[in-house]
């Protein structure tokens, strides 16, 4: 059965015929047991900032990538290039699969390996990271060191009741909060550099 996810998105699974998305723009994703279909709440917010910012041109890096949702939603709104990375070996061949399903195999380079595993000091225009609080806590340096000046960073999985100590965290890391969004007992954040 498709997900309806946002205004916009149907995620359906490899099984499912395209035309049950009523012609709404659609990702095939296949969980791979383990690692989501998008439906998380922390997923869906990702996805909701994402939506709202996302231009063409834009280069993406997207930080524990899983199934590669987030890396594969920016890829098919027309980012100019997207860098999806994940430590667990598991995680990149479900990640593999479903770029490949979604037609996107030219487009979303994905890494198994630490952020650090990019060869470049390059920067990017949006830094996604769905994970959560206590690795979120550990990468901050990381996602700021990749964005560029005037980027974005979206991040997710820190649980709402510990949003007001998160906040206190970002603010050490002169990291400015643009927007936040509370769904389902989580929290979510739309950070400028």
């Amino acid at each position: 059965m498709p997900i309806w996810i946002g205004e916009r998105l149907v995620l359906l699974f490899p099984h499912e015929d395209p035309s049950s998305a009523y012609g709404r723009p659609y990702l095939i994703i296949d969980p791979g047991g383990k690692f989501g279909t998008g439906t998380h709440p922390t997923t869906r917010i990702c996805l909701s900032i994402l939506e709202g910012i996302l231009r063409e041109e834009q280069s993406v890096l997207d930080i524990g990538t899983g199934t590669g949702i987030l890396a594969i939603y920016a890829g098919t709104r027309a980012a100019r290039e997207v860098v999806a990375i994940d430590l667990d070996f598991e995680a990149c061949k479900v990640c593999r699969r479903n770029i490949m399903q979604n037609g996107l195999d030219q487009k979303v380079r994905l890494i198994n390996g630490r952020v650090e595993a990019l060869s470049d000091r390059r920067l990017f225009d949006i830094v996604v990271a769905n994970l959560e609080a206590n690795t979120l806590t550990v990468v901050l340096p990381a996602l700021r060191a990749r964005a560029q000046p005037d980027g974005f960073i979206v991040i997710s999985g820190v649980p709402a009741v510990a949003q007001s100590e998160f906040l206190s965290l970002l603010e050490k890391a002169s990291l400015k909060v643009v927007s936040s969004v509370i769904l389902d007992q989580w929290a979510g954040f739309l950070l400028g550099t």
